[in-house]
C-alpha cells in the first residue's frame, strides 16, 4: 500500500510541477503598447475599447519579437493620435463611423503596423482590421478563435484526468486491501 501511495503521489507532484516555457516574453516596450491598446477612447460619453481578441493576438505576436523603446514610442504616438481622432469624430460608437472615417482609422493602424514591418488591411467583413506580416502570415485578425491556449491552462484537463485516475486507483487499492483484511480476520475467528 505504501508503494502504491508513493507512486500516486509522485505522479501528482510530477504533473503539477511541470510548467510550459515561453520563448521571448513581453519586454517593457511591448507592455507599454499593450497597456496603451487597453486604454479606451471616449466617444461622446461612451468608452470604446480595442477588442480583447486583438490585444491577445498582439501579445502573442510580441512574445515572438523584441520591440525597441523607439518602436514602442512611435506606435504609442500613433495609437494616441487614433484615439484622439475617434474622440473628435462626434460619434458615439465605431459602428457610426462613415467610410472615410473608417479609412482614416485604417491609416492609423497601417502606420502603427509599419513600425514593426507589418501591414494593415480591412478584415474579411470590411469593418475590422487585419494585420499581416510581409511574408503573408496573419498577426491580428478579426476572428476571436486565433489564440491557442498555452501553459498550465492547456494542461489543466490532463492534470484533472491524472488526478481522477490516481483517485480511482487509490480507492480500488484501498478496497482490495480492506477486503483482504476482512477475509483474514474472518478466518482467524473461526
Amino acid at each position: 500500500m505504501k508503494r502504491i501511495m508513493a507512486i500516486a503521489l509522485a505522479i501528482i507532484v510530477a504533473c503539477f510541477s511541470s510548467v510550459a516555457v515561453f520563448a521571448a516574453g513581453i519586454n517593457s516596450s511591448e507592455a507599454s503598447v499593450l497597456s496603451n491598446m487597453r486604454t479606451p477612447a471616449n466617444m461622446k460619453g461612451n468608452s470604446v475599447y480595442v477588442p480583447s481578441s486583438y490585444i491577445n493576438q498582439a501579445e502573442s505576436y510580441f512574445n515572438t519579437i523584441e520591440m525597441t523603446s523607439a518602436q514602442s514610442s512611435k506606435i504609442n504616438s500613433i495609437i494616441n493620435q487614433g484615439r484622439s481622432f475617434l474622440q473628435n469624430t462626434g460619434k458615439s460608437s465605431i459602428s457610426e463611423l462613415s467610410d472615410a472615417e473608417r479609412k482614416t482609422l485604417l491609416n492609423y493602424a497601417s502606420a502603427a503596423a509599419a513600425v514593426l514591418n507589418l501591414s494593415a488591411a480591412a478584415g474579411s467583413d470590411g469593418k475590422n482590421i487585419k494585420i499581416v506580416s510581409k511574408t503573408g502570415g496573419t498577426v491580428i485578425n478579426n476572428s476571436s478563435n486565433v489564440i491557442k491556449p498555452t501553459g498550465a491552462e492547456e494542461h489543466f484537463t490532463v492534470y484533472v484526468m491524472i488526478l481522477a485516475i490516481a483517485a480511482v486507483f487509490f480507492v480500488c487499492s484501498a478496497g482490495i486491501i480492506l477486503t483482504r483484511k476482512k477475509s483474514y480476520s474472518y478466518e482467524e475467528k473461526e
